[in-house]
């Protein structure tokens, strides 16, 4: 039996997708199924393909962006476990999938992180570890994920951290989060792909935006169902805090662009950090901080003051 499904979003990936196809091929120790979910373009045009890679292709018939068409291949395959991989990234060696797979054995393990590769424009390597916004080197159990209702939201920018919040929000002892400092996952440098064209303006705006909807879009669907704990609270804290790390990117990269951080931050304030009671703030908030493992040094009383000015 094949255990594992790899899902691939794909729109208009023609120039990139034999690169991440043959990354898929060179897989070994463990048994998947490869699933393309083509996001709205004419059907059969990626069929081709069939006679030179071991696949199958589902044709969406409207254009829907990344996540819905991630949704898609969850709910259109049926494997225990799931992996997912961007039509223009590859696996980074011949045991990425086994590798991302070795978390869930002899347990009830949620959720498996391991550590991926990011590619830079000069082609330099920097590696991320404990990383919970992105999809990149992750396998869910789809039990889990199934018994929680976790599901993709709907936007075109960063359903990966709503996706990944709900995990986080789930997550307990037994159905757990385990991270992996192994590297599975090479993110490809691609000059024109949504995160890095016009500059990396998605850094400015689209993102942002994404990251703000998609945090009140997991914690709404998770509070519908059961009450905040001191875990979600954490997170809660913690998101805010990166939101003023991302200002402070902004005021020091494209200060013109700060007025879209200060609305989407207090969108964050009022549908999310409200929901913290006071007392937890008061005892954890400046313990939080150091362990938020943020990429910029903040001062705790520098983000009070920019905190204020969202009340």
């Amino acid at each position: 039996m094949r255990d594992i499904a790899v899902i691939i979003p794909v729109y208009k990936a023609h120039d990139t997708i034999k690169f991440t196809l043959c990354s898929i091929g060179m897989q070994r120790v463990v048994l998947f199924n490869t699933y393309l979910i083509v996001d709205g373009e004419e059907k059969g045009s990626y069929d081709y393909l069939l006679d030179q890679f071991d696949i199958e292709i589902l044709y969406m018939s409207k254009n829907g962006g990344p996540g819905v068409a991630r949704q898609y291949g969850i709910d259109n395959t049926q494997e225990p476990f799931i992996s997912f991989i961007d039509a223009d990234d590859t696996y980074i060696s011949s045991i990425s999938l086994y590798q991302q797979h070795l978390g869930f054995k002899n347990n009830t393990t949620a959720m498996v992180s391991t550590s991926f590769a990011e590619e830079s424009k000069n082609h330099k390597i920097t590696i991320k570890e404990n990383d919970m916004i992105w999809m990149h080197g992750k396998m869910y159990r789809r039990e889990f994920l199934d018994k929680n209702d976790i599901r993709f939201n709907k936007t075109r920018a960063n359903e990966d951290i709503g996706f990944n919040t709900q995990c986080q929000c789930y997550a307990n002892d037994q159905e757990n989060i385990i991270l992996s400092k192994n590297i599975t996952y090479l993110w490809q440098w691609r000059e024109n792909s949504i995160v890095r064209s016009n500059n990396q303006s998605y850094i400015y705006h689209e993102s942002i935006k994404g990251y703000t909807v998609n945090k009140i879009y997991a914690f709404e669907r998770v509070l519908a169902h059961k009450d905040i704990n001191d875990s979600m609270k954490y997170l809660i804290i913690a998101g805010l805090m990166a939101l003023y790390e991302n200002y402070l990117v902004i005021k020091r990269e494209l200060p013109k662009k700060m007025y879209l951080s200060k609305i989407w931050s207090k969108e964050y304030y009022k549908k999310l950090y409200l929901l913290v009671d006071k007392a937890y703030i008061q005892q954890y908030e400046e313990k939080i901080l150091p362990q938020a493992k943020l990429n910029t040094p903040i001062k705790y009383t520098e983000y009070i003051k920019w905190k204020k000015s969202l009340a």
